[in-house]
């Protein structure tokens, strides 16, 4: 490896990893929330720290273009304004050649940022859900106690009386809405206790509606007293919680989203068969959609690594005497133009052919302008 490679790729690696540094934690602090309801679930010290770490993965797909930007950026301003660059032309040394090592690194990286959002970001994303759903069964008190994610489920609960998170509560109140009408269920209990195994309440009363689907609607209810009811921790977690577990495209691994789409592929041509289930077909083909624009989601979130290292590489350098930013202005409007169009593209994947565009035309618009700002410079002209 020649030694200007060197030089420039121990620089350009030094600042991506400080970046890169920088924005994990930036991005942790912004999941402090999820984080503080994850601990209020009543889970160990070293599940919380697992949780934690589990979060990084789902954070580097972002932050790993951004720091390719910064780096590039910082490197190229610091050779401008240090005349290494002019001593590089002056050897003989082109641009091209200059930023052939920043390039192939940066492919590298984005070769890495796809193996990390299609294996290690889906897999730590489908582990930290699986794990709140396991804490919530094991202790459905927790939840009891946490207002906010009780009424996520659509579920009023308050305790009047002495109680400690996770081990009991006294006088409580807990409303629980019936899905298959507008009515709900109230259940007053004045003690509850959860062990590690059992849940127990003891002077509980149960009032339920009783009216059908086939009956006009009355305040007839059913009010049932309990003395002493005593059941299993999973069995009541499953009246709390709604427990549909939706595997989403963000969970899946590139072969089981691959498989995915077979299988949707192959029930289309089923279906198409069919002249009397359009809104099957419609549902299977909305689907089929979402399904490859995770596939190209994937693939634009990683070239954005080689994008941004180019695009920053472009317009971080500077021929004039006078130095000036106007360069970091184009930066950030063509970095902001690829972010808009990012969140554009997940809000439209039902539509592939519009969330194609906007996953790939910002990455189109912004080679094409590093290019042009590269022969540009090649010319001496700023």
């Amino acid at each position: 490896m020649p030694i200007i490679w060197r030089y420039l790729l121990k620089q350009y690696i030094k600042v991506f990893f400080l970046c890169l540094l920088s924005f994990i934690f930036i991005l942790l602090i912004t999941r402090l929330d999820e984080i503080a309801h994850f601990a209020a679930l009543g889970s160990e010290g070293w599940i919380i720290l697992w949780f934690i770490l589990h979060q990084i993965p789902y954070l580097l797909p972002v932050a790993i273009p951004i720091s390719c930007l910064i780096s590039a950026i910082i490197l190229m301003q610091r050779l401008s304004q240090s005349h290494e660059m002019t001593a590089f032309r002056a050897c003989g040394l082109s641009l091209r050649e200059v930023l052939a090592p920043l390039l192939i690194a940066s492919f590298f990286i984005a070769a890495l940022n796809f193996y990390i959002v299609s294996e290690l970001a889906t897999q730590s994303h489908l582990q930290t859900g699986l794990t709140k759903m396991e804490l919530r069964t094991i202790n459905p008190l927790l939840l009891l106690h946490n207002k906010h994610l009780m009424r996520l489920r659509g579920i009023f609960s308050d305790t009047l009386g002495q109680s400690r998170t996770g081990e009991y509560a006294g006088d409580s109140i807990l409303a629980i809405p019936d899905k298959h009408n507008s009515s709900i269920h109230l259940i007053l209990a004045k003690n509850l206790q959860a062990s590690p195994v059992t849940f127990q309440g003891s002077q509980m009363t149960l009032i339920s509606p009783t009216h059908g689907n086939h009956l006009p609607r009355h305040d007839a209810l059913l009010v049932e007293n309990i003395g002493e009811m005593k059941t299993s921790i999973k069995d009541f977690a499953q009246l709390l919680q709604k427990k549909v577990w939706t595997l989403n495209n963000d969970h899946l691994r590139l072969a089981l989203l691959r498989a995915r789409i077979q299988d949707l592929n192959k029930e289309k041509n089923l279906r198409g068969h069919s002249d009397n289930d359009r809104v099957g077909l419609d549902l299977v083909s909305r689907n089929l959609n979402r399904s490859y624009a995770e596939l190209i989601r994937r693939f634009s979130i990683s070239l954005a690594a080689f994008t941004f290292t180019l695009m920053g590489a472009s317009f971080g350098m500077s021929i004039s005497r006078n130095h000036h930013n106007r360069g970091l202005f184009y930066v950030i409007g063509l970095a902001a133009l690829y972010i808009v169009a990012f969140f554009f593209a997940k809000g439209a994947e039902h539509q592939l052919v519009l969330s194609t565009l906007f996953y790939l035309l910002p990455q189109l618009i912004i080679i094409l302008a590093a290019l042009n700002m590269l022969s540009r410079l090649s010319k001496g002209i700023e």
